[in-house]
């Protein structure tokens, strides 16, 4: 298989922060960074052999679109302003984390993230991505896959199995209170002789390391004594340490 770009982490330990996909660095089982912030499940997906879904608080006949599983405790709407802001090699990063569900051994134990693409908008609600503002995109420095093992990384549902650094450079300028769409699909790798990439097992789902404070939303017209506390805000914002992952 031809690809630009390939994130190989079937090996124990593995990591690569190369900036292989388009300025993302890839890690194997990372735990949760250090700093105050927590992992919130935001989107959950499942389907066989490939699975496709981006999170939203759309609900059609209760269903979710695509792939993505409708329970809103796992597939919901996040802001920009919610993601913590992680540090490393002084680099500023938004974190996250992919738990998959894949056999423990034999030729399906793998699966391929093939497509992570972020976007924004201003509605917590789309039912499609098209009217949407692409910012990031795994292939956008070329094709990109990430090969992952469901035997060499953490078994079973409930523990991070890959963690994804994504420059926050790519999001400057946008507006805290956008919302973010993350769009993922997993098990279309194909002609990879007896391995099986595809999805075979149960659920996979992404989580964000999530302030716990999320900025208030913006207010039109403020008054004087309420850009007075914008400011203070800011300033006690400015102050407070980004979390350094090691």
């Amino acid at each position: 298989m031809s690809l630009a770009n390939v994130v190989d982490l079937r090996t124990t330990g593995a990591k690569d922060e190369s900036g292989v996909a388009n300025g993302a660095w890839f890690y194997q089982n990372s735990s949760q960074p250090t700093g105050t912030g927590f992992y919130d499940p935001f989107l959950r997906l499942q389907d066989s052999p490939v699975e496709e879904a981006f999170n939203t608080d759309y609900r059609s006949n209760g269903q979710a679109p695509l792939d993505a599983k409708s329970d809103p405790n796992y597939t919901h709407s996040m802001t920009l302003g919610s993601l913590q802001v992680v540090t490393k090699k002084g680099i500023n990063f938004y974190a996250f984390s992919l738990d998959i569900d894949e056999p423990n051994s034999g030729a399906k134990r793998y699966i391929s993230l093939d497509q992570v693409k972020i976007y924004l908008a201003s509605s917590p609600t789309l039912a499609d991505l098209s009217t949407a503002t692409l910012k990031w995109d795994m292939d956008g420095a070329g094709d990109a896959t990430v090969y992952l093992d469901g035997g060499a990384l953490s078994p079973g549902n409930g523990a991070d199995d890959m963690q994804m650094l994504v420059p926050v450079s790519f999001f400057a300028g946008a507006d805290p209170n956008s919302y973010v769409y993350f769009y993922s699909k997993l098990g279309a790798t194909a002609n990879m002789g007896a391995d099986n990439y595809d999805a075979n097992a149960s659920f996979e789902e992404w989580r964000a390391l999530r302030n716990q404070n999320p900025p208030p939303p913006t207010i039109a017209e403020p008054t004087t004594m309420t850009l007075l506390g914008v400011g203070i805000a800011s300033l006690a914002r400015a102050r407070r340490r980004k979390p350094e992952i090691t």
